[in-house]
């Protein structure tokens, strides 16, 4: 199964994380972001370098559990009466550039 998160930047650039769970470990195993300048690999809820060294992320947020900071921000949305952060609505204009690149290419 995998996962694919795109956002169009304010200068029209794309920008795609795609995560892959075809994985022989057990669900939340961990996950390797690769960067320009940085390697990182995330387990659950902690955070360490490519050389396995211990980020300290507790000054980010109220939590540390995706799943809670997700809620928070969903429900603040509704209060505050806005679209939530990475909401459907959001990114629906990078889909209309895929779906024209993919008319291009013909594959759709």
């Amino acid at each position: 199964m995998d996962m694919s998160i795109q956002l169009r930047a304010a200068n029209g650039a794309i920008c795609t994380l795609s995560l892959s769970f075809n994985n022989d470990g057990p669900l939340g195993t961990f996950f390797r972001y690769i960067g320009d300048t940085a390697t990182y690999i995330a387990r659950y809820d902690d955070l360490f370098t490519g050389k396995e060294e211990k980020i300290d992320v507790s000054q980010v947020a109220v939590s540390m559990n995706g799943i809670e900071l997700q809620d928070r921000e969903f429900f603040a949305a509704i209060q505050e009466g806005r679209q939530p952060n990475a909401s459907v609505a959001s990114v629906l204009g990078c889909y209309q550039v895929l779906h024209d690149l993919e008319q291009q290419l013909g594959m759709g």
